[in-house]
């Protein structure tokens, strides 16, 4: 196997583009930096990201990688490599995994697990086989594709994954300025002297956050402050709902009301709170999902707060009514259920 750089250059506290290491908890924009001057790729879409031709991850030949983050501003947490074709391989299956997993084993020891998948002969668009090695701030997963990926720079026939998922010391340079923001909203709502519009669903509203980590162990973390970091790190238009509000609100409610001081309205569920401004207001969008393979839904964005309910309960309807009544406008889309 040609490595093009140390196997024994990784550190976890970073990841490797080429011979570079740029630590963990740079955002985009400084990892631009730190990587410039370069050719960049085109980005790909979901979150904002960074692509580039890179030739070696961790001693293995690579075609190229891509950063990714919540925001430009915001920490980078997901680096993928585009791992070289070996030179050896014939065909256009899936390349023997032991060509990477040896390796790998190498420097991260043995992966917590590994073996193929239902789609080893799936071609180059599906996963034949997937290794990880999971720790306590970075995980790392190898998935060998089920053929040859023509890449922009290069053939790949298996992608590198790296998910840092320290989000407590992601998100620490945001979580004050979101708490204030979220202290700001409350003491406007305790000067509000009308009720709040109070709209049922007929399902649970869900607090926001990603359950893909567990607490992490040895450190005084309580639930309530987890989630606030991951508020703070992955949705910057999303607030804590004011707590004599939600006294009020059962899980299953959403309240609309007008924030005291401000050309805006507040949309609420018991645990989060979005603020719409007249002025460059997020969009609104109502989906109805009919029927069809399954038993359809209905779904409201506003902004970074999204609410769902059950195929055709008027909850989320009225409460669109509601929106345009208060002055925002409304897009209303519908499909299957397929």
């Amino acid at each position: 196997m040609a490595h093009t750089s140390s196997p024994l250059s990784f550190d976890p506290r970073h990841f490797p583009i080429d011979d570079q290491l740029i630590p963990w908890g740079v955002s985009l924009d400084e990892a631009e930096a730190l990587l410039s001057p370069r050719p960049w790729l085109r980005p790909f879409g979901g979150w904002p990201n960074l692509r580039c031709a890179c030739r070696a991850v961790l001693g293995l030949p690579a075609v190229e990688c891509n950063l990714r983050g919540p925001a430009r501003r915001k920490p980078v947490m997901e680096v993928s490599y585009e791992l070289a074709t070996p030179p050896d391989h014939a065909g256009t299956g899936p390349a023997d995994p032991a060509y990477w997993v040896t390796s790998l084993t190498h420097v991260l020891g043995p992966p917590s697990q590994a073996g193929p998948t239902s789609f080893a002969h799936g071609g180059w668009s599906s996963v034949a086989y997937t290794a990880k090695w999971a720790g306590p701030l970075l995980s790392v997963g190898l998935s060998v594709f089920g053929g040859v990926r023509q890449a922009e720079s290069g053939l790949a026939s298996a992608g590198l994954y790296f998910d840092w998922q320290d989000e407590l010391t992601a998100a620490r340079p945001f979580y004050e300025a979101a708490q204030a923001a979220s202290a700001a909203l409350a003491a406007r709502f305790s000067q509000l002297t009308t009720r709040a519009q109070v709209f049922d669903t007929q399902q649970q509203q869900r607090i926001f956050g990603y359950d893909h980590t567990p607490l992490p162990t040895g450190v005084p973390v309580t639930e309530t402050h987890w989630r606030q970091s991951q508020r703070a790190l992955y949705q910057d238009g999303l607030l804590k709902t004011p707590a004599p509000l939600q006294g009020r609100l059962r899980n299953e409610q959403v309240a609309l009301w007008p924030v005291p001081g401000q050309a805006a309205w507040a949309l609420s569920t018991h645990y989060d709170t979005v603020v719409l401004a007249h002025t460059g207001a997020p969009a609104v969008e109502l989906l109805t999902i009919h029927p069809a393979k399954g038993a359809g839904y209905m779904a409201l964005s506003a902004g970074d707060l999204r609410l769902s309910d059950r195929y055709g309960a008027p909850g989320l309807p009225k409460l669109a009514a509601a929106l345009e009544q208060a002055g925002f406008s409304v897009s209303r889309y519908e499909d299957h259920d397929c």
